[in-house]
């Protein structure tokens, strides 16, 4: 005999937010202590973001002795962030960061958290929107800015609703 268990109704409706940040840092990053570095970084981003761990953390050192440094990926619940940090001899540090989220993300914040960890210099990112639906469109916003500061912001499709929620 099979029994059922009746579903719960339960509001629950996913966003699907990504910020993409490329920087150049204002000075390169100890890379004796790039595991503190990530786990300090990953724990308060977690924090703004109000999201879990939904695997372990994992840092990767860089194999090629040519630019050192190392990637991370953090798997949140539905999302990631993850992170590639490279020092090229001769050329100023720089750092990729993604963090996908399944709630809405606060745009501000995240380059205020990481400005406070890595140092920000110029960069410039992009914030989506992600659409499954035909009848949604993607919003894409280009944004620049240095150090903790958005120095502009252009919606990319601006028949839809503008300002990524800085």
């Amino acid at each position: 005999m099979r029994v059922t268990m009746p579903m719960r109704e339960q509001s629950f409706e996913l966003v699907h937010e990504i910020l993409v940040l490329d920087a150049f840092l204002q000075r390169p990053l100890d890379i004796e202590r790039y595991r503190e570095i990530t786990i300090a970084f990953v724990d308060e981003l977690l924090s703004v973001l109000g999201m879990e761990p939904l695997a372990p953390l994992g840092i990767y050192p860089a194999v090629d002795e040519r630019a050192p440094g190392w990637s991370f990926i953090q798997p949140i619940t539905t999302s990631h962030v993850g992170a590639h940090y490279f020092e090229k001899p001769g050329r100023q540090p720089h750092i990729r960061l993604d963090a996908y989220s399944c709630e809405s993300v606060d745009t501000a914040a995240l380059v205020s958290v990481r400005h406070r960890h890595f140092r920000l210099d110029d960069w410039c990112a992009s914030f989506i929107e992600r659409h499954l639906d035909r009848a949604d469109r993607r919003r894409v916003i280009e944004l620049s800015g240095n150090g903790d500061r958005v120095l502009a912001e252009n919606n990319l499709n601006p028949s839809t609703a503008t300002g990524a929620r800085l």
